[in-house]
């Protein structure tokens, strides 16, 4: 399964740039850029703020951290869990998730999934319950962050 995580991040980013960019041709008057992307000081990862419109044509879609008992390894607790949708794999195989931080703002978040049981990836790290995470887009949203257009 994790063998094709990179071909698939890819065509995200493929098809993030096709969405972001909007294929049409330039208009009279400048439009905002659709994602602008800033690091974060002492940080690797980069925070991205989309326009609405690229929220839109991304169809963005995020659901809150959630709580849940669940057994692990012999061991009843409660865990934070999210759809797995909302897993994504970096090209060395880690897991994270990316976080609603503000309004049209997201930051990746670096994840330590426990199990994943049906569509529910249970969280032995990760954002706290409550937190927005994307369960639609995020593919797109690493694309994003990593420059990454599918032009050459």
């Amino acid at each position: 399964m994790l063998s094709k995580r990179p071909a698939s991040l890819a065509r995200a980013a493929v098809a993030a740039a096709a969405l972001l960019t909007g294929c049409s041709a330039a208009s009279a008057h400048e439009d905002p850029a659709p994602a602008t992307v800033k690091p974060i000081p002492g940080s690797a990862v980069k925070q991205l703020r989309l326009t609405q419109q690229a929220i839109h044509r991304l169809g963005i879609r995020t659901v809150a951290v959630r709580t849940a008992q669940v057994t692990l390894d012999g061991r009843q607790g409660t865990y934070r869990a999210i759809p797995y949708s909302a897993v994504v794999y970096d090209n060395d195989g880690s897991t994270w998730a990316f976080v609603n931080t503000a309004p049209r703002t997201y930051v990746r978040q670096r994840i330590t999934v426990g199990a994943i049981q049906g569509s529910t990836a249970v969280l032995t790290a990760g954002p706290a319950a409550g937190a927005a995470v994307v369960t639609v887009g995020a593919p797109e949203l690493l694309g994003t962050e990593y420059n990454i257009s599918g032009e050459e």
